[in-house]
């Protein structure tokens, strides 16, 4: 078994075919690990771009990589043909910071080839979440690469950011930092039809308030002024990504807003609770917008309706 750690460099195109927006490959990056752990090869190719034919200025600013580097690249069909033939026949377990590179990678795989499979990966681990695991951060706040590295003694600088083998190389020294073959174990699952299930699966908010997991009425709202139960004044609606409700606390004469937010992942159902105190010059602000709306007139006059 051999650990293959990848980092991914991409471009954002707007696709005709997705009628949407699309990153696009730019750079492979990887490094190649024996069982103990012991760097034996790595492997850098840069992509040239099909989708977006130019690259945008952000990624540039980023990456550093220039039009001119991606023009002699090669079409990402050749570019996965020459990965894969470095990886080898061995069996392999990838390795990423986060699982955003491998989403990409099955995505651009859907685009070239008309498949969502790896064949050239066998298992995978999220590096992202492996080494958070040692370090004391939230759970739901995701550390980055270079901060990962401060935290445990490894200056970044040593490296250039947002190139894909520099990246890949930055991983090495955190996993090697923190290796531990059996709770590493723990974070590898096979990469096989529900793992592609999970990849490409999309994140959404649900709306809809009928929708069962939608358990608004197990909420209150508690003052944390007195500390006494609010009574709630407006009923709950969906407003920027979440329901909302008012509250008023009889005690302390403070109002307070509840925000609740439910978003649906492959395995779970996250539920993002907030609150705020609702100042007077807020329901100042509402009336006065809702007054310059209600003023507003359509452009060229009273519109009538075409037959």
């Amino acid at each position: 078994m051999q650990y293959i750690v990848m980092d991914l460099e991409w471009n954002t195109a707007y696709c005709k075919k997705y009628n949407s927006f699309f990153n696009e490959v730019i750079e492979i990056g990887a490094v190649k690990l024996d069982e103990s752990f012991t760097a034996v090869d790595t492997v850098s190719i840069i992509v040239k771009p099909q989708i977006g034919k130019k690259l945008r200025g952000r990624t540039k600013t980023l990456t550093h990589i220039t039009n001119e580097d991606v023009s002699s690249g090669v079409p990402y069909e050749k570019a996965v043909a020459e990965f894969s033939d470095w990886l080898g026949g061995e069996k392999n377990t990838f390795l990423t910071w986060g699982d955003g590179d491998i989403r990409v990678l099955v995505k651009n795989n859907e685009y070239f080839f008309g498949n969502t499979e790896l064949p050239f990966i066998n298992f995978y681990a999220d590096a992202q979440k492996y080494c958070q695991s040692f370090l004391k951060t939230e759970n739901s706040q995701q550390i980055g690469l270079a901060a990962a590295c401060e935290s445990l003694g490894i200056d970044p600088e040593l490296f250039s950011h947002h190139r894909a083998l520099d990246d890949s190389l930055m991983t090495v020294e955190c996993l090697k930092k923190l290796y531990d073959r059996e709770k590493l174990s723990k974070f590898i699952h096979p990469c096989d039809t529900d793992f592609r299930r999970f990849l490409t699966f999309k994140p959404f908010v649900i709306k809809d308030i009928s929708d069962p997991k939608v358990e608004l009425s197990k909420y209150s709202c508690i003052c944390p002024s007195c500390a006494k139960p609010a009574r709630q004044t407006k009923k709950w609606r969906f407003v920027n990504q979440g329901f909302r409700s008012e509250y008023r606390c009889d005690n302390c004469k403070k109002s307070y807003r509840l925000n609740v937010r439910y978003k649906q992942y492959f395995d779970r159902l996250d539920e993002k609770v907030s609150m705020s105190e609702i100042k007077p010059r807020d329901n100042v602000k509402h009336r006065h917008r809702d007054v310059k709306a209600t003023a507003k007139k359509p452009r060229g006059g009273t519109q009538s309706a075409k037959l």
